[in-house]
């Protein structure tokens, strides 16, 4: 493989055109997919999942974390249970997994409103 530095390619750096080109000629006649690490963009599972797919299995797992921390607190309260150290990670791991599908549907509200001010 040759020489090929991504810090080469910071804005405000020099390009070494025959250089760069010469690392980039291994690349040429290769898919995009057969690029990619191994696993990345493929589906986990045995079919294949789109984007609304993944949306809603994030949304129901938030929604199953979020139903066990409530349980586990609620069970800690009126002493059905004791193990206050597994229900403050239960509601740790809800409140991530929130936070997390929070960020996605902002990221996507925020492209949503991009692609609706592009100029037809």
């Amino acid at each position: 493989m040759s020489e090929f530095s991504i810090q080469s390619k910071l804005p405000g750096t020099p390009f070494n055109t025959a250089k760069d080109l010469d690392a980039l000629s291994e690349f040429k006649g290769k898919s995009l997919k057969e690029l990619m690490p191994k696993g990345i963009g493929e589906p986990s599972g045995s079919g294949s999942s789109s984007f609304i797919d993944i949306l809603k299995n994030g949304i129901k797992e938030t929604n199953e974390a979020q139903k066990t921390a409530d349980k586990m607190a609620v069970d800690v309260a009126t002493g059905k249970d004791e193990n206050l150290h597994e229900t403050m990670l239960a509601m740790t791991q809800a409140e991530l997994s929130f936070d997390l599908m929070v960020q996605v549907r902002n990221r996507a509200l925020e492209a949503y409103n991009e692609v609706m001010r592009m100029p037809v």
